[in-house]
């Protein structure tokens, strides 16, 4: 018995760890293939936060998606400022112990498509607002213990600001 439950932990800590040396070979590798590197008016995305934080935001004119992925960190991504490519875009999204903010404009059509472990995606923004005859935005998400959320920040949104106590 103490043997079975020996052997149980050796394998328990060994699905622990091995997500986390998955993620460090990840990035090294988009780092040696300098993936790692975006500019805000590229029309396709290819960013990752490991072990990170993410903050990306996108200018392009005929934004047509990419890959983001987040492992152990997570981030924010703008489209606010973007604009679609008339054939629509398909942005995919891997998180693992991470999450994204998409925020993009209250206006676009998102079709988002979903595989989650313990995990979530959804889009949180008004359906009324969105217009059906704009270019779809494709998001699929694969999530583990992480989620994704797309939203609708206003463009005048600031952050509550703390108000120290008077005396």
């Amino acid at each position: 018995m103490r043997r079975l439950i020996g052997l149980l932990g050796v394998l328990s800590l060994a699905a622990l760890t091995a997500p986390a040396i998955a993620a460090f070979r990840e990035k090294t590798r988009r780092q040696s293939e300098g993936r790692d590197t975006y500019d805000e008016a590229d029309d396709e995305l290819d960013v990752a936060a490991i072990f990170d934080s993410l903050e990306v935001t996108s200018r392009s004119t005929a934004f047509r998606g990419g890959d983001v992925v987040v492992w152990y960190g997570g981030g924010t991504l703008d489209l606010r400022e973007a604009g679609l490519d008339p054939d629509g875009a398909e942005l995919r999204v891997r998180a693992m112990f991470g999450g994204l903010e998409i925020a993009v404009p209250s206006t676009w059509p998102v079709e988002l498509h979903s595989r989650t472990l313990l995990a979530g995606a959804g889009d949180a923004r008004d359906e009324d607002d969105v217009d059906p005859s704009l270019p779809n935005l494709i998001v699929d998400v694969q999530a583990v213990f992480g989620g994704v959320v797309i939203v609708a920040v206003p463009d005048d949104f600031a952050p509550a600001l703390e108000v120290a106590p008077t005396d």
